[in-house]
């Protein structure tokens, strides 16, 4: 898509009136207030914040409970939807006879009469709208629904098969739950117009595992706020400062620590480079259910003297302390599965400037090119990842360049500009019912 077409649709269009669902509100409106949140709602909240900011009637929809469901514009007042059938006595009496059933019987809660409410809720409120914008559920499907019924455009966001990710994690969703699952994903992909993956392994699976038609799928990568994620010399001054690590080689790892997030690895690795750099310090950013295996790890290796836990921090304050590593880490572990993801993290580092050295798996494989704008290792491989650490403590001049042509290239690929005028272009096709081809 060239600027010319973008312009000529945006001077001819209307705004439109996007409604915008995600699966939860709290955690929503958590990052909507830029408090620390996971990272599938800051993407949401970047989304819906500049879609507003191009002048775009945004509806903000999530479930709060599995009886009220917010519908607002703005975050700050928000309160549940109005509902109508869902809300009588006959409903509310079906729904509580059949729950009693099912527990007796040992049968899980469904999610059926909730997302009937959803249905509900959401019927009262899209009308009006051009169309619907979701980042996928795990048991939501009552949006979906309603954009059936009322023949609303719909574009699904997917960011990961959360089936899988149960199971990689070691809580696989198994019987019941299970098959109800996959019959919701089912519905909500059949029912989409389009459905946008973040990366082009996400969009294979969907081809081979949910027989999704190619042409439904577009591959979005996760993007990054190049005006905040950028070198920031006052920042990585009072940083070091508060950390006490002035004159120190900083190394990086930002996000949060799941199964996926190979610190493991890294921890290995450092515990090489301190033989030969014993200045060197690794901060680890974040937190999550693996820190006290992680801080376990630290105690056992004897690192406790060079490795900081800084716990987690607003999104806001994450820019400032990327600006203040020297090196920065994007590990992985090497899985059965292929990696999914399009990690938020690589591309804030990207934008930073920092030099990168990352598991050369999925689209980490397509982003970073091993010597121009970071450096690629073999996932799990505590060797190679020493090796380049070392290589690049002693050599700052690699450093540097490697950051160079990294934020050169977030700055022309991968910023949120370039994002949400690939967006907002889609969704004015689709309100035209025009195709849409990907760039």
């Amino acid at each position: 898509m060239s600027a010319d077409i973008y312009t000529q649709i945006k001077n001819t269009a209307h705004p439109l009136r996007i409604a915008l669902g995600v699966p939860e509100w709290n955690p929503f409106q958590i990052a909507l207030e830029n408090k620390p949140a996971d990272a599938t709602y800051v993407l949401q909240q970047h989304i819906a914040t500049r879609l507003k900011g191009r002048g775009h009637q945004v509806t903000l929809i999530a479930p709060a409970t599995l009886e009220d469901f917010i519908f607002t514009e703005d975050h700050q007042q928000a309160k549940p939807a109005r509902r109508t059938w869902s809300a009588g006595f006959l409903f509310n009496l079906l729904s509580k006879v059949i729950w009693k059933v099912q527990k007796l019987l040992g049968i899980p809660y469904l999610n059926l009469f909730s997302n009937y409410r959803y249905l509900d809720a959401c019927m009262q409120v899209l009308p009006g709208h051009d169309l619907v914008y979701e980042r996928n559920g795990l048991y939501n499907y009552g949006l979906a629904m309603a954009c059936r019924k009322l023949n609303l455009p719909y574009v699904v966001h997917f960011e990961a098969d959360q089936l899988m990710e149960f199971g990689i994690m070691g809580k696989p969703i198994t019987g019941l739950l299970r098959w109800r699952a996959k019959q919701i994903l089912r519905y909500n992909l059949k029912v989409a117009d389009y459905i946008i993956c973040v990366s082009k392994l996400g969009r294979e699976h969907l081809l081979k595992e949910w027989n999704i038609p190619a042409n439904k799928i577009l591959v979005f990568p996760n993007a990054v706020d190049v005006e905040k994620f950028k070198p920031d010399l006052e920042a990585r001054v009072a940083i070091r400062r508060s950390l006490n690590l002035e004159l120190n080689p900083i190394i990086m790892f930002l996000g949060n620590f799941f199964y996926w997030h190979d610190v493991r690895t890294l921890l290995g690795a450092f515990d090489i480079v301190l033989k030969s750099h014993p200045f060197a310090r690794l901060v680890l950013v974040g937190d999550g259910e693996y820190r006290p295996a992680m801080e376990k790890q630290v105690a056992e290796l004897g690192l406790s003297h060079a490795v900081t836990f800084t716990g987690i921090v607003p999104h806001t304050e994450a820019s400032r302390y990327v600006a203040a590593a020297d090196i920065t880490a994007v590990p992985y572990p090497l899985m059965q599965q292929k990696m999914w993801l399009s990690p938020l993290k690589l591309f804030e580092y990207m934008a930073s400037g920092k030099a990168i050295i990352a598991s050369a798996v999925g689209q980490i494989n397509q982003v970073i090119r091993d010597g121009e704008n970071g450096l690629l290792v073999p996932p799990g491989d505590v060797e190679a990842f020493a090796k380049a650490l070392i290589l690049l403590i002693r050599d700052p001049q690699l450093c540097h360049s490697l950051g160079e042509q990294a934020r050169r290239d977030a700055e022309a690929q991968y910023s949120w500009n370039h994002y949400i005028i690939r967006l907002e272009t889609l969704l004015y096709k689709l309100v035209a019912r025009q195709s849409f081809n990907s760039i």
